[in-house]
This record gives structure tokens, C-alpha cells and sequence, in this order.
């Protein structure tokens, strides 16, 4: 029995898309494991010169291009943005918030990125986009109510929020950088530029990688290979197998519930009840803003 290529294209598509979310999804647990015995900054500079390292390999194999020199000013705010102040404030934030909470938190980037298009970009929504809108900041005010003590809001969520909007000031920029770049040769500047901001970390780093556990050593590698390197080459490859924008996003919805699954099979940890009906509800917010809010 032979299989069309359309019917092969799809199944390229499946199985990498598949392999993108389960790594990205172990990625909030494997930093909530890491900030144990690494400071958010050293997990950062190890990792993202574990992925750096990786991803100049393949750049060197597939010959990725040179960035034009006028266009450095934008990658850099691009790396600073989107991997260096993004993962600073993802990793400080895991260490106050669980990994399936931060991952429902990060999942409301489209929001903002919403938003700041229409602010930024003058870009339009209707009726339904705001009631998306509405709902996931509901559905976030929930979580902060659940993941604090108290009165006491989690400074975590907070910082996971910020870093939700740093992602979505990045996905704006990468519009820009689109026009002229490749998906994975803005992928791979981005991380590239992001790790030179991250060495300004390196010292410490080399302090702590001689007393933090090898397991824990190994699970920052594994970071750095898998969720951070290989899943953006992954993810650009399915990109380049679909021409259905419905059927990325919807893989990205299963984010969270991966998230929380692989969270309480590897380290035995599952939000609080009331973070998860926050959570979903803010979920439920981006899938009424991407479906029916433009």
C-alpha cells in the first residue's frame, strides 16, 4: 500500500508537532526540578549555551545564513526579550508556582500578543476577541488567588505573567524579522543573541555546576538538547508540513494538561484544584480569542 505524499506530510506533521509539545511541556518541569539546586540564572546561561551549542551545529550542517547587519539591533531586543529576560523571569517564577500552573500562565501569551497587535500594530478584534480576553484574565485572577496565602498574592504568578508578556513582545518582533528570515534562522539568532546576555551569569555558573547534583546537571542539558534546541527545529519543520493554522495552534492547547501529566509522573506534583479551574478557564479565553476573535 503507498502512501501520497499529502498523506506523508500530514504524518511528518503529527509526529513533530507531538514531539514539540511533549518536550516543551517536560520543560516547565524540568525547571521546576533544576531552580533546586541551580539559581534561575545559571539554569538559564547552562541551558540556552547547551541549546546555543546545538543549534550552531546545525546551522553550520543546513549552511543558515548571516543576519544583515542593519537587522542586529532588532534580533538582539528580540534574544533580550524573548530568551533572556523571558527565561530569567520563567525560571524565578517556577520557584514559588508549580509547573502545570506556570504552564497554564505562559499558555495566555496569545492574549497579550492580542493585545499588544492591537495597541502596537493597530490590528483589529471584534466582540468575541475581548470576551476571550475577559475570560482568560478571570481565569488568571483565579490562579493568583489560589497559588497565594492569604491575602499574600505568589510574587511567582506575577513573575510568570510578566514572562507571558515578554514571549508575546518577542512573537511581535518575530513578525518583523519574518519578512526577511527564514522561521529557524530567526529561531536560532534569537537564542543565539539571548545567550550573550546570559554570560554575564557564566561565573556563577561555574561555581554551581561543581556542587549541583549530576542528575540535575543532566536534566538542564537535557533542556537545553530537547525543549529549548530540537523543538523549535522540530516545531519550524511541522510548520513547513501544514498549511493549516487551526491545526498548530490546537496542539498547544494540550500544553498544560501534558504538562501537569509528566509534572506528577517525574517529580510527583499537581496544582492546586483552584489553579486548574483558573487555569482552563484562562485556556478557554485563547481559544475563543484565536477561533472567533478576528
Amino acid at each position: 500500500m503507498k502512501i501520497s505524499r499529502i498523506d506523508l506530510n500530514q504524518i511528518i506533521f503529527y509526529l513533530s508537532a507531538s514531539l514539540t509539545i511533549i518536550f516543551w511541556s517536560s520543560a516547565y518541569v524540568g525547571i521546576r526540578l533544576a531552580v533546586t539546586e541551580y539559581t534561575p540564572e545559571s539554569l538559564a546561561v547552562l541551558r540556552f549555551l547547551t541549546a546555543s551549542l546545538f543549534l550552531s551545529i546545525y546551522a553550520l550542517i543546513k549552511k543558515v545564513s548571516i543576519p544583515k547587519i542593519n537587522d542586529l539591533f532588532l534580533i538582539g531586543l528580540a534574544g533580550f526579550l524573548g530568551f533572556f529576560l523571558y527565561n530569567i523571569t520563567l525560571n524565578r517564577g517556577e520557584m514559588a508556582v508549580t509547573a502545570g500552573t506556570a504552564s497554564f500562565l505562559i499558555s495566555t501569551a496569545p492574549i497579550f500578543t492580542c493585545l499588544l497587535s492591537i495597541f502596537l500594530l493597530g490590528e483589529k478584534s471584534n466582540v468575541w476577541g475581548w470576551v476571550g480576553i475577559f475570560i482568560s484574565f478571570l481565569g488568571i485572577s483565579i490562579i493568583s488567588l489560589s497559588e497565594g496565602e492569604a491575602e499574600k498574592i505568589n510574587i511567582g504568578v506575577f513573575l510568570i505573567i510578566i514572562a507571558s508578556i515578554l514571549i508575546s513582545l518577542y512573537n511581535v518582533l518575530q513578525r518583523f524579522l519574518l519578512t526577511k528570515y527564514k522561521p529557524l534562522e530567526v529561531t536560532c539568532y534569537a537564542i543565539w543573541s539571548g545567550t550573550l546576555f546570559m554570560l554575564i551569569f557564566l561565573p556563577n555558573l561555574i561555581k554551581e555546576i561543581q556542587i549541583a547534583r549530576l542528575y540535575i546537571t543532566l536534566t538542564v542539558v537535557y533542556l537545553g538538547v530537547f525543549p529549548a534546541a530540537l523543538g523549535y527545529l522540530l516545531w519550524s519543520y511541522a510548520l513547513s508540513k501544514t498549511t493549516s493554522t487551526i491545526n498548530v495552534v490546537s496542539f498547544m492547547y494540550i500544553t498544560p494538561i501534558l504538562t501537569m501529566s509528566i509534572g506528577w509522573f517525574w517529580i510527583s506534583e499537581v496544582p492546586p484544584l483552584l489553579s486548574i479551574i483558573g487555569g482552563m478557564l484562562a485556556l478557554c479565553g485563547v481559544v475563543i480569542t484565536n477561533s472567533k476573535g478576528k
